[in-house]
């Protein structure tokens, strides 16, 4: 019975369901599914009303209707890009900054949506772009200025999140201010909240009452942030429903205080939900939350009940509309996956743990519900889940809300000009300061969070169903469903902590993987006594981490930059998010830049960080590293590729030399030098470009196997003819990451096993 009447109540939530995968399809290019999915699902529904009332199964052909809808609207939005993408030239464009950002610490861009084409043929009115800028404080842009903006653009291959390209702004006219109320109210509110934190408060306590009230987490430092993550409080450095649902029952609480009747407290909260959801950037989480609320206060003055799950549906048909994609937003999955998870098993799981009245119990329940809900969508997309999240939430929760209010009134107060704002904040910052605690210590224990990575979505479809029987389902279908959730769990904790699958099959001897990273290096060294070091990271750091999750790494020992360029250090970002790191190695060519902000990472973070010239010496387990270049009187910020950090690299059984991005100037230093260049394994310089002292450079290392790191149709034209010409002629084995993918070289007795991903 409870099944038919979710069923029931849910129609709306399975329509709108049904629409957001059609749009996800249709948005990835996927044009045959309309043509192949529709017909199928319309004889299977054919077949049903013939054995049916019509009546009945009428809701499946609204959901094959919603289906089309949504592929026709997703294929159409990814049809206005196809074939665009690629740098587009100098162009000219007048257009609004949009409410929201993208990026992460030290990268946090605004949006720009073109109103009209001055100059460019590629750009489109209607189009989003990211827009990035030189200036800072002041003379940034402000959500909803028009500006008149001149600078080179770049189009994506496909629009994602709404975003279709990247505009580098080198001139920026503003020509009219927002002209919008709640726009100008939510400004006024972001703006005062921040003097209020900012230099009045602890970076930390300011950084993490911006992220929980702002969703702006950029105060926060990278090992807080990490701590938030594995603690499974990480959910807290982002504006979601929790902020609402504290926003609301504050307005509820205050109109009750002032003896507000109630329809009067409804008629003041949408305006002041609008104005929050403004002020926090319209995330996906507050757009939904947003939205279930006008609903909830436009079913009291219809005199109608209120249902959630019918405001669910409503609520992606919303976001669909902006963006028929939205479905594959890991924000999206995740907020609705929570509410999801609180509204339909809060309920049962409650009972199951006997609750009552008992409020502990009840927020236990609550952390349950979201937990089990999200659990796997986390290991599906970050391969981590916390393992102490529901113990951490229990501890936190309680002080989240007071926090939020104090801090919300706050900057109300402040944005008004009343002198009890500061001490509001200053309680808040109390509070704060106490979730911090609770965040690091539960974080510091290595087993605090579960890894598992890559996550097969068919354990998706196993664990999804047979969660809904463990707690919706009644009888014998309860049982089984709590016999296969109990299962399944326990595999994953066997499988991510106790005994992880990774260690399963290792062959324990050294392994050398030179990492597809695209146009960019990345080689990671594994020694037999569990050493591990990171040589360069690619630009993308999403690929590395997936990398490295994959491998089931905890712990670097170091991570060395062989220079400074986005192609090699861009993407070490993910090494300091996925691993503890031990060491960081740069050969101190570049203090600014990329560099500047990887330093400042490690300082962060705690990391030691150690220059290394030529004649440098560096032992890590079994693995001794000389570097042979660059010179000790290399100069700062000149010639980056000449001057990379060349390692050879020793162990048990090979030799290495690792040469960075060297071109004909770097390779004439190193063949000046004194020190034997001959070693078993090379990583050929700069990608395999072209160098006129080729052919003496490598037949001076004579190496056994080279190994060019390129990308696949990259601009540069790497990897050079007659660098494959002249290493083939030396008698090598030659690998590329570009034709086989990862390149693992196994040491074994008697020479090398090299086995390729592809």
């Amino acid at each position: 019975m409870m099944g038919n009447d979710l069923l029931r109540r849910g129609r709306l939530l399975i329509y709108a369901a049904s629409a957001a995968l059609g749009g996800a399809a249709g948005s990835a290019g996927r044009v045959l599914s309309l043509w192949t999915v529709a017909p199928v699902t319309t004889l299977i529904i054919a077949a049903a009303c013939a054995r049916r009332k019509g009546r009945e199964a009428g809701w499946l052909i609204v959901c094959v209707v919603a289906l089309c809808a949504g592929l026709y609207l997703g294929y159409a939005r990814h049809s206005e890009w196809r074939g665009r993408g690629g740098p587009a030239g100098e162009v000219s464009l007048v257009g609004k900054v949009e409410v929201g950002c993208r990026g992460g610490q030290g990268d946090i861009v605004d949006l720009f949506k073109v109103s009209e084409v001055l100059e460019g043929p590629a750009a489109r009115c209607g189009d989003c772009y990211l827009l990035r800028t030189k200036g800072s404080g002041s003379d940034q842009p402000r959500w909803g200025d028009v500006l008149e903006v001149r600078g080179s653009l770049f189009i994506f291959a496909s629009e994602s999140a709404g975003v279709g390209g990247s505009l580098n702004a080198d001139e920026i006219r503003v020509l009219g201010r927002t002209g919008n109320p709640f726009l100008r109210l939510a400004l006024a509110y972001r703006d005062t909240l921040r003097v209020q934190v900012e230099g009045q408060l602890k970076p930390d306590v300011a950084g993490l009452i911006e992220g929980m009230v702002l969703g702006d987490y950029r105060l926060l430092s990278a090992r807080d942030l990490l701590a938030f993550r594995v603690s499974g409080l990480i959910h807290l450095c982002a504006a979601s429903g929790l902020n609402v649902a504290i926003l609301a029952g504050f307005i509820i609480w205050t109109g009750r205080r002032l003896r507000l009747s109630r329809r009067m407290i409804l008629i003041l909260q949408v305006p002041l939900l609008i104005t929050y959801a403004l002020a926090v950037g319209l995330s996906v989480p507050i757009q939904r939350a947003t939205v279930v609320a006008v609903l909830a206060v436009a079913a009291f003055f219809l005199g109608r009940d209120f249902d959630f799950l019918p405001a669910m549906g409503a609520a992606i048909l919303y976001l669909l509309a902006s963006d028929p994609s939205a479905v594959t937003g890991v924000s999206f999955q995740l907020c609705f996956g929570a509410a999801l998870g609180m509204v339909l098993l809060h309920r049962p799981i409650s009972e199951f743990l006997r609750a009552g009245k008992s409020k502990v119990l009840g927020l236990l329940a609550a952390t349950l519900a979201a937990q089990l809900a999200v659990a796997p969508l986390l290991l599906y997309h970050f391969g981590e889940v916390s393992v102490l999240a529901i113990a951490s939430n229990l501890l936190v929760l309680p002080l989240v809300a007071p926090v939020m209010a104090l801090a919300m009134f706050s900057s109300l107060l402040g944005v008004a000009g009343l002198h009890l704002a500061a001490p509001l904040m200053r309680a808040a910052a109390v509070l704060t300061s106490g979730i911090l605690v609770v965040a690091r210590t539960l974080a510091a224990p290595r087993w605090a969070a579960l890894r598992i990575f890559p996550f097969s979505a068919a354990w998706m479809a196993v664990y999804y169903p047979a969660l809904a029987a463990a707690f919706l389902a009644g009888g014998r279908w309860r049982r089984r469903g709590r016999m296969v959730l109990a299962a399944l769990i326990a595999a994953a904790l066997l499988a991510g902590g106790i005994f992880p699958v990774k260690s399963l099959g290792s062959d324990g001897g050294m392994r050398i993987t030179f990492i597809d990273v695209g146009q960019g290096d990345s080689v990671l060294l594994e020694a037999p006594s569990g050493a591990a070091v990171l040589v360069d990271g690619g630009i993308d750091d999403n690929v590395l981490a997936a990398d490295l999750r994959s491998r089931g790494l905890r712990y670097l020992d170091a991570v060395i930059v062989s220079h400074p360029e986005a192609d090699h250090i861009r993407g070490l970002e993910a090494a300091f998010d996925v691993c503890g790191i031990g060491l960081l190695v740069h050969p101190g060519t570049k203090s600014g830049g990329l560099a500047g902000d990887l330093l400042g990472r490690a300082e962060e973070m705690g990391v030691t960080v150690k220059t290394m010239r030529d004649g440098d010496c560096l032992r890590l387990g079994e693995l001794k590293m000389t570097a042979q270049g660059p010179p000790v009187d290399a100069p700062e910020g000149e010639a980056l590729n000449e001057y990379s950090l060349v390692l050879r690299v020793e162990g048990p059984g090979f030799s290495m030399l690792l040469t960075g991005d060297v071109e004909e100037e770097g390779e004439g230093m190193l063949m000046q030098c004194p020190e034997d260049l001959r070693c078993d394994i090379l990583k050929v310089p700069h990608h395999g470009g072209f160098s006129e002292t080729n052919d003496d450079f490598f037949s001076l290392v004579d190496p056994k196997i080279a190994v060019i790191s390129v990308g696949e149709d990259n601009p540069y034209g790497h990897p050079s003819r007659a660098t494959i010409d002249s290493l083939r002629r030396g008698g090598c084995s030659l690998y590329r990451t570009d034709l086989s993918g990862d390149i693992v070289i196994h040491v074994v007795e008697g020479g090398y096993r090299v086995e390729c991903e592809r």
